[in-house]
């Protein structure tokens, strides 16, 4: 199997939409998917279908060794997913605590995931730099960085790309509600082509879509109501783009480089 992790440098990049858009489009096209939410706010599982947000899952079995396997769904499209379970805000520093302590306690827990070659395992997380999503970040075979076209997101994210790219291979950017109307946006994304070099591979771009989060509040997907829309588009061409990442990583171990600080 295969780990990706969907992180951002900025809040409200939509890292938890975009995986669930992109389980569910993985798992349509074949693949066993199981998505994980690694994120202490605990929202994925509302994105995949769930009518209430889950009490219980992988986010306790780091601080009390308890067995999280129980407490995973299956989706109608056939996604797995684990959820995070709530996290009150007392429990977070010894959270954070004991993941500093075990840096690989997040690769060694989906290490006991029984998926064939080409499964696929989704990995949402907090805003980084952050522990959980530093965790992420060892274990991922591919990383999607999702940041929002703006002055502010994107200046976070080139002062992070150092960091990010000493500690995995090249990112696969994905520039999220793109508006190119907007001469605010062309220039920041001018910055942000200046800062990746030449030579560095083309970023994704998802185009802004008022119907989808209506989708979402109806319990739909954009790419089933709207399958026609440039951002259904452009989330079938993010899923091919993975599908050709995916395609490209052999067997060989992950490039481990710099430890997270």
């Amino acid at each position: 199997m295969k780990t990706i992790a969907i992180l951002s440098t900025a809040g409200g990049a939509g890292r938890t939409t975009l995986t669930a858009a992109l389980a569910v489009l993985l798992a349509r096209r074949g693949r066993p998917v199981v998505a994980v939410d690694f994120d202490p706010q605990n929202l994925l599982g509302a994105h995949l279908g769930l009518d209430e947000l889950p009490t219980s899952g992988i986010g306790a079995a780091i601080t009390t060794d308890v067995p999280w396997h129980a407490h995973t769904w299956r989706n109608d499209d056939g996604v797995l997913f684990v959820p995070y379970g709530d996290a009150p805000l007392a429990s977070l520093p010894r959270t954070c605590q004991r993941l500093a302590e075990q840096p690989r306690w997040l690769a060694g827990s989906l290490a006991s995931i029984d998926l064939p070659a080409q499964g696929v395992v989704l990995i949402d997380t907090p805003r980084y730099p952050s522990m959980h999503a530093a965790q992420a970040l060892r274990c991922a075979d591919l990383v999607l960085c999702v940041t929002l076209p703006e002055p502010g997101a994107l200046a976070t994210l080139v002062r992070h790309l150092p960091e990010l790219r000493a500690a995995c291979d090249e990112p696969l950017f994905v520039l999220n509600r793109l508006n190119p109307a907007r001469e605010m946006q062309r220039d920041a994304l001018s910055m942000l082509f200046a800062a990746l070099g030449h030579g560095a591979a083309p970023a994704i771009r998802l185009h802004a879509d008022a119907a989808l989060p209506e989708a979402f509040a109806r319990g739909s997907w954009l790419f089933d109501d709207a399958p026609y829309s440039q951002t259904s588009h452009d989330l079938q061409g993010l899923a091919s783009s993975v599908e050709e990442q995916l395609a490209a990583l052999t067997d060989a171990p992950r490039r481990t480089g710099a430890p997270l600080k």
